[in-house]
């Protein structure tokens, strides 16, 4: 399982507060701007979130959690969380945590189907080349050219 999915109950009610509590102005742009890119959207509500001005309210033992559970992550898997934020604050209203968990494990479902390459090879016994999780290789014939 992914660092991401793991975290993704910690950090989902982080965010989901961070938004609700930004309610106009960082919320509000993110939204607005449509041309961004999700992992722009993202990054910039979480960005808000991991760095609060001095006159926001100090951080609880959770939302402390949650923090080093997004500073923990890989790169590409903080990329997933900031795509995955950026989808959920332009799908519309529900800023609830729930609504996070759900965009966070459909984004990394989306970027995990990615990893998968699909090798086709031509020519008897030609090799496949690339990253192999499962195969079927299936020959059509011996080296005499009848049946194996």
């Amino acid at each position: 399982m992914s660092e991401l999915l793991a975290a993704a109950a910690v950090i989902a009610p982080f965010v989901s507060t961070a938004a609700i509590s930004f309610a106009g102005a960082v919320v509000d742009s993110a939204r607005d701007r449509l041309a961004d890119s999700a992992v722009e959207r993202g990054r910039r509500l979480l960005g808000a979130a991991l760095h609060r001005g001095s006159e926001e309210p100090p951080l609880t033992a959770d939302d402390t959690e949650a923090v080093a559970a997004i500073e923990g992550l890989h790169l590409r898997e903080r990329e997933m969380l900031e795509s995955a934020i950026g989808r959920w604050l332009a799908d519309g209203g529900d800023l609830s945590a729930g609504s996070l968990v759900h965009s966070i494990g459909t984004v990394h479902s989306e970027y995990r189907s990615g990893d998968r390459i699909q090798a086709t090879t031509h020519g008897p016994n030609s090799p496949a080349i690339g990253t192999v999780h499962t195969a079927t290789f299936n020959f059509p014939g011996g080296p005499d050219g009848g049946t194996a």
